[in-house]
């Protein structure tokens, strides 16, 4: 009976938890493995981490040498937010931080021209200003080439071994190099800071008129999935970091969030446009996994509490049992077992097999007397 009220309770469990792990609309399975997979994405390098555990939920060329590009300003705003304290310093632009190729994406400063370290974090993160990360690293270090050493000794403490900065913009460099699982664990760590967080998801920034420039300079995120009204856009997209240039092609890393949920979603080495559906791809990948995830732990936790259930009604039924048979009335001594206390129940069932045993030795002792006995008067017969 216990057994078989398991398995119904085990059954319907299952069954209630099997919409969970229905997949979004993004994902396929693999006949091979009942896995799910991801969609179709063309990114050459692709990497799904879980922001919260690091834990790699997906990669394709995660460890594959790439150039970054601007991506690497998420590594500049991660050192400056580490490093001034006052968000409302202002930053001096100097000549050496405006010598920018002229094919370089800026927001136009001028030599001597002032904005507050704040400002200077929305023009690297919106507008990808390449002025702007030079002059921050000014700012920070003294000079460029010390910013540059410091980017460099914060990602291997952060475990991006593959990645060495040689500018801190990401434009063409000798030696530039990183990984889609280097630049989101650098990602991972900028997102540990609120003003971070709250710069990437500005659709919209405007930098107040300076000491030089009379007219307020209205920045752009380049990211448009989360810009509203836009084809790429995406709710569960918190920000992230584009990036291009000819030697690294498109690149964007992300920061998905989904309730409890959160995400890095790094993409590589892409055409024009391809980063926003591949990162809408992965999304819809990593939450179905994860959906799966919680369904089976979901069933593992229901059959485990409907198992612990049976066995409890197998020992109520049992103790049950025992009771009625302690509770039999014996009309020759009058009381009946169930007046008797615990020990003494149990005091009397030990009576009763020793009892038995006795009169079993008894009766096997009278058995082997009578044997012996016939056995002597067949001897003696003649």
């Amino acid at each position: 009976m216990a057994i078989k009220k398991f398995l119904c309770t085990l059954t319907a469990f299952i069954l209630m938890l099997l919409p969970l792990s229905a997949f979004a609309e993004e994902t396929t399975t693999d006949p091979a493995t009942d896995a799910p997979t991801p969609g179709l994405y063309q990114s050459a390098s692709v990497l799904v981490m879980d922001a919260d555990t690091g834990e790699v939920l997906y990669e394709t060329e995660g460890h594959t040498l790439r150039y970054p590009a601007s991506v690497t300003k998420v590594m500049t705003a991660l050192l400056v937010l580490e490093q001034v304290a006052d968000l409302n310093e202002p930053v001096t632009f100097s000549a050496h931080a405006l010598d920018i190729p002229s094919y370089a994406s800026r927001i136009w400063m001028h030599e001597g021209e002032q904005i507050t370290v704040l400002e200077a974090l929305y023009g690297i993160l919106l507008s990808s200003g390449n002025e702007v990360a030079r002059a921050l690293a000014e700012h920070v270090s003294g000079s460029v080439p010390a910013f540059v050493e410091e980017m460099n000794a914060r990602a291997a403490q952060l475990g991006a071994l593959h990645t060495h900065f040689v500018n801190p913009c990401g434009l063409p460099g000798d030696g530039q190099f990183t990984t889609a699982y280097d630049i989101a664990l650098i990602m991972r760590e900028a997102t540990r800071h609120p003003v971070f967080l709250q710069i990437i998801n500005t659709p919209y920034f405007e930098i107040a008129p300076t000491n030089i420039y009379s007219n307020p300079r209205l920045l752009r995120n380049t990211n448009r999935m989360v810009r509203p009204g836009q084809p790429e856009y995406h709710p569960h997209v918190v920000g992230g970091k584009t990036g291009f240039t000819n030697a690294a092609q498109h690149t964007l890393v992300s920061y998905v969030r989904q309730g409890e949920r959160r995400l890095i979603i790094s993409t590589l080495y892409a055409d024009r446009g391809v980063t926003f559906t591949d990162t809408a791809a992965l999304i819809g990948y990593a939450f179905a996994l994860l959906d799966e995830r919680e369904a089976e732990q979901a069933a593992e936790m229901a059959a485990a509490a409907a198992l612990e259930a049976a066995e409890a009604e197998a020992a109520a039924q049992e103790v049950e049992a025992m009771a009625q048979t302690q509770q039999m009335p014996d009309e020759a001594t009058g009381p009946t077992e169930a007046s008797l206390t615990e020990d003494e129940g149990i005091a009397t069932r030990e009576a009763v097999v020793v009892a038995s045993v006795s009169l079993l030795t008894v009766v096997l002792g009278l058995l082997a007397v009578g044997m012996y006995y016939r056995r002597k008067k067949r001897k003696y017969r003649y």
